[in-house]
């Protein structure tokens, strides 16, 4: 499989997203990956979903929970989840899930978790 093909991808993704933090200085893109083809993507955003209020105590829609409900939950299972995110200055950072993220993602069944470390890295989350 061609992970940098995926976080180029991703990033892309996430550029076409509003900027979020504390003030706007980056994006988050997550997609879901399945036989080499990308099947669904999504960006963080302040809206909210009542679905996410089983896994987060503010229900805002992380990128990685946007691409599952997008998905549909229970269509997640082996698929492969990246997730990018993209600093103003157009570089990629770390974008580890977030714990509640994390408990989302185990729980639809997805296994492996490729994520942004800066330009040159990645690393793995499995589950």
């Amino acid at each position: 499989m061609n992970h940098k093909k995926f976080l180029e991808i991703g990033k892309m993704i996430a550029k076409t997203g509003n900027g979020v933090g504390s003030k706007n200085n980056f994006r988050l893109s997550a997609i879901l990956v399945k036989k080499n083809r990308m099947r669904e993507a999504a960006v963080n955003s302040r809206k909210t979903h009542p679905l996410l209020s089983n896994f987060y105590s503010f229900p805002f829609l992380h990128a990685e929970s946007s691409v599952i409900i997008k998905h549909g939950i229970s269509n997640c299972e082996g698929y492969i989840l990246y997730v990018i995110r993209i600093l103003k200055n157009n570089n990629l950072a770390l974008a580890k899930p977030c714990f509640a993220c994390q408990k989302l993602i185990q729980s639809v069944g997805i296994k492996r978790v490729y994520y942004s470390i800066n330009n040159d890295e990645y690393n793995l989350l499995k589950y």
